[in-house]
């Protein structure tokens, strides 16, 4: 697995917020909690995460904020959210 941007720079705890596209009509929300709340077992979706609808309505932005204790953690998150095919794209 290719290394994160500055992943050596990195201190933790650090709380990191994610935006990650999908299709409207996908399952991206439970895909997005199931994925964190692996990680992150306290995340709470109804209070750390909001979806906003594209302009045209094509697609969705799943956007969560949570705390990680360790790389290894981000590292899974985004190994995950990158194999789902519900996912376009993580920022």
């Amino acid at each position: 697995m290719t290394s994160l941007v500055n992943e050596h720079l990195w201190e933790f705890p650090h709380t990191m917020t994610l935006k990650v596209l999908g299709a409207t009509g996908s399952p991206l929300e439970a895909v997005v909690t199931a994925v964190i709340t692996e990680q992150i077992p306290a995340f709470d979706p109804n209070e750390h995460m909001h979806v906003v609808p594209s302009s045209k309505g094509n697609f969705i932005s799943v956007n969560a904020r949570f705390t990680v204790d360790n790389a290894d953690q981000v590292r899974a998150i985004y190994a995950a959210l990158n194999a789902s095919p519900h996912v376009k794209v993580v920022f």
